[in-house]
């Protein structure tokens, strides 16, 4: 299986309790919840499968409160497990390059 996706959009709510403490005065989306953002996305299509490795994460930009982040999504088979590979922009570009591994049995 390879398979692209494209146009997954997740606004960023400016109201999250997150952005009290990360940072105050320079409010930023802590990186992990772009990597979960991630996961959300793709975690419908591999039903019994779960993250097993964050195998890269580069981040590239801030995500501010209000951006709207649009996920591109690769999967690619690899043995017993997929890889999933992610870019994640604003509309300033991109702002993080992400590949999970996700095993376990895939139903």
């Amino acid at each position: 299986m390879t398979a692209v996706e494209e146009g997954t959009r997740v606004f960023v709510d400016p109201a999250d309790p997150v952005f009290a403490g990360h940072y105050p005065g320079f409010p930023i989306l802590p990186g992990l919840f772009v990597v979960q953002h991630v996961h959300e996305a793709v975690r419908d299509r591999l039903p019994g499968m779960r993250v097993s490795a964050v195998q890269r994460a580069k981040f590239l930009s801030p995500v501010f409160p209000g951006d709207s982040l649009l996920i591109a999504t690769t999967f690619a088979d690899d043995g017993d497990s997929v890889l999933v590979t992610a870019v994640v922009s604003t509309g300033t570009g991109p702002v993080v390059e992400v590949k999970l591994r996700y095993s376990g049995s895939a139903s």
